[in-house]
């Protein structure tokens, strides 16, 4: 049995990234109250525990003083080399999506977390995001829709909906607010003419663009949030009109259980693990692209609430039965 000195080391070893309390006590197997007695006698030290508050939540991290940074230069490289990426292309978005995750991860202060793994950034290298990705974005419409949002002037955009029958083209005016590439999709976020009375910004696929004109309407800076804007969204539906639902998982594979852990659901993910079981709590809109996802994970988790979802996917179950029978 690990001594109270033993204890208060490992939490120092875990604390070298920012956790919360819960986030604590799931990873050393214990409760929360036994995580407050040892922060309470870590502020005692002088061991550098900083606290901060994020997302409505109250974070714990060890974090000396005297900073070092292992990688300085090649962080150093890597943002020189950043700026050699053009921002206004698919290609350059998800070029620079590469680099910052690169820099974020080789920011390095705690010695234990420091890794001598060598990384380069080879141009041969190409981020595949698999059969669905966009691959015919025109790079005019998305440089297009930069300077319309730089310039904060309204667009006339012809756009094709390929949720209607026949792809119906139709064109309005919005106010572009936000290029966002979210699920692999590149999206204009946008305010219609509805938006003062809904104050719901409308997302467009940008490959669905047919055509775009910048106008000289000035528009007024509208605030975007994104957590408020993907708020109870699993994937790319954000369909205000499903009101959002409790939903508790049993997750029995240990491999979930580490996806939800790394997981970065609006409002977070609420997990209570056992022993026995390990139960991951839920805010979210039930949408066409949760059902399939929950579908494909269906042997790796029990479904405790609500009914009405364990219900959907029986049928869909039965569907799919009945279409490989047939």
């Amino acid at each position: 049995m690990a001594t109270g000195y033993e204890k208060i080391n490992n939490i120092k070893n875990i604390l070298c990234k920012p956790m919360t309390v819960e986030s604590l006590a799931i990873s050393l197997n214990c409760k929360p109250r036994t995580i407050y007695r040892h922060i309470q006698q870590l502020e005692k030290e002088n061991c550098g525990l900083h606290k901060f508050k994020q997302d409505g939540q109250t974070f714990y991290v060890v974090q000396p003083e005297q900073k070092t940074d292992f990688n300085q230069d090649l962080v150093k490289k890597l943002e020189k080399l950043r700026k050699s990426f053009e921002s206004d292309s698919p290609t350059g978005v998800k070029n620079l999506k590469i680099i910052d995750n690169l820099i974020n991860s080789l920011s390095v202060t705690d010695p234990d977390s420091f890794k001598v793994d060598p990384i380069s950034v080879d141009p041969d290298f190409e981020l595949d995001y698999g059969p669905f990705c966009d691959r015919n974005l025109k790079d005019t419409i998305v440089s297009k829709i930069l300077k319309a949002i730089h310039d904060g002037v309204k667009v006339n955009i012809t756009y094709r909906s390929t949720t209607r029958e026949g792809e119906d083209q139709e064109t309005f005016t919005v106010s572009p607010v936000k290029l966002v590439l979210r699920v692999d999709t590149l999206y204009l976020i946008a305010a219609n003419d509805e938006f003062e009375e809904t104050q719901i910004f409308r997302n467009y696929v940008v490959e669905n663009i047919v055509n775009m004109t910048m106008t000289n309407v000035p528009v007024v800076k509208l605030a975007f949030d994104s957590k408020v804007h993907y708020k109870y969204t699993f994937g790319k539906w954000t369909d205000a009109s499903l009101p959002p639902q409790d939903i508790s998982l049993v997750v029995k594979s240990k491999w979930l259980q580490s996806q939800f852990k790394k997981s970065n659901f609006v409002p977070a993910a609420n997990f209570k693990e056992t022993k026995s079981r390990f139960v991951v709590d839920l805010k979210l809109r039930i949408t066409p692209d949760f059902k399939s996802w929950l579908l494909g994970v269906l042997p790796d988790v029990e479904i405790l609430k609500p009914a009405s979802l364990k219900a959907d996917m029986k049928n869909l179950l039965k569907e799919a039965m009945k279409s490989l029978q047939g």
